[in-house]
């Protein structure tokens, strides 16, 4: 997994989907100090929104800090991937 596709709602009724990628998730475990694949296991609002919040930071989506913006959101949640999944065994199918 390289990345997490997130939909942000705000109590404004604006919403965003953002992508929070490689340089996201990286920062995600610095930040909490432990692997990203907490976030399958146990996943904590704080976790959600922290990385939603750090995906549009570090695309200039927000200037916000993490605190402050949190005071602004209704909802956050997880999206259905839009990339196809990978083939089993790696052999293009089909030609």
């Amino acid at each position: 997994m390289m990345k997490v596709a997130l939909h942000v709602d705000y109590s404004d009724g604006s919403g965003v989907d953002v992508e929070a990628t490689a340089p996201d998730l990286i920062a995600f475990e610095r930040n909490f100090d432990k692997p990203f694949t907490i976030f399958a296991e146990s996943m904590r609002l704080e976790y959600v929104l922290w990385l939603g919040w750090h995906a549009l930071k570090r695309q200039g989506k927000t200037a916000l800090e993490f605190d402050p913006w949190i005071e602004t959101v209704t909802t956050v949640g997880l999206k259905e991937s839009t990339e196809p999944p990978p083939l089993e065994n790696g052999q293009l199918t089909g030609s």
